[in-house]
């Protein structure tokens, strides 16, 4: 059994069951019980991870059953006694106010803890996921400022270990290639091996598309969209950025767009940014 659920809101209870089938994760949820029944069901079930409720009343409870099991407490209200205690053990919270945002702080939480959990999240169901950890989701395109490439440059080697990625980029991409899991473009006038040049936009386009469609979680990262510019007009370019934002969703995958958000006119960046989302960073 992947994950165990105990809290006393049956409306929350099926709230975090409908994130966590997302997740294509295995569970069961509970009702909070005494201490002493959780522990049964956690060791009869073999859980590997444990949500609770927590408040003042059942602090010791949690504080026994993450000594033996990998547990997250959901916390009504920010509590000063409940969050010293939960300091003591160094155990990171969800607010259950805050259950619409929980796909993105439980795999935050299980990336932090990811020395203790790796065996879990390598898991191909779960790894597929951790995407939603960095601020990611699956089916929808990212607009990502140049500020914050870095960041996403460093996240490829940790993605590609077990999720396809196609990667078009106007710097020589060498240390990427070769690399599991991932085809790497460059996007160059010079004529060779797994290069196209940025005026074939239509090349590349059904290169991403013929990628994107073989129905499993993928993830696209353009950084290349102001030289594409300069070879063809702002319109076929956003034209066929809203083709492949399509086939991601219909596909379910994800699309990372780096640009320098200078370069573009106020009217050019809204388009740009119009069936997109805009990524903050880690």
């Amino acid at each position: 059994m992947d994950l165990l659920c105990f809290h006393s809101s049956e409306t929350l209870r099926k709230a975090i069951g409908q994130h966590l089938q997302e997740l294509n994760i295995e569970f069961e949820l509970y009702s909070l019980l005494p201490g002493n029944e959780m522990r049964k069901i956690i060791n009869d079930k073999k859980a590997e991870i444990v949500i609770m409720e927590v408040t003042r009343e059942r602090l010791n409870d949690f504080k026994e059953i993450s000594s033996t099991v990998f547990s997250i407490p959901i916390i009504k209200s920010i509590d000063r006694e409940i969050a010293i205690n939960l300091e003591e053990i160094d155990a990171d919270y969800i607010l259950s106010d805050s259950i619409s945002g929980f796909k993105e702080k439980f795999m935050k939480i299980l990336i932090k803890n990811e020395k203790k959990l790796n065996e879990f999240l390598m898991k191909d169901k779960i790894f597929r996921n951790i995407i939603y950890g960095y601020g990611f989701s699956w089916g929808r395109t990212y607009i990502v400022n140049i500020e914050h490439r870095g960041e996403i440059i460093d996240l490829i080697p940790k993605f590609s270990s077990k999720i396809p990625i196609f990667i078009a980029m106007r710097e020589n991409p060498r240390k990427f290639q070769g690399q599991k899991n991932s085809r790497v473009i460059w996007i160059t006038d010079v004529i060779g091996k797994d290069r196209i040049k940025p005026h074939n936009l239509t090349i590349l386009t059904d290169n991403i598309i013929k990628f994107l469609e073989k129905k499993q979680k993928k993830i696209v990262i353009m950084d290349c969209l102001e030289y594409l510019l300069l070879y063809n007009d702002f319109i076929n370019v956003i034209r066929n950025v809203e083709l492949i934002n399509s086939y991601a969703m219909d596909n379910d995958s994800l699309v990372i767009i780096i640009v320098d958000n200078n370069s573009y006119t106020s009217k050019e960046y809204s388009l740009l940014k119009r069936y997109s989302m805009t990524w903050k960073g880690v």
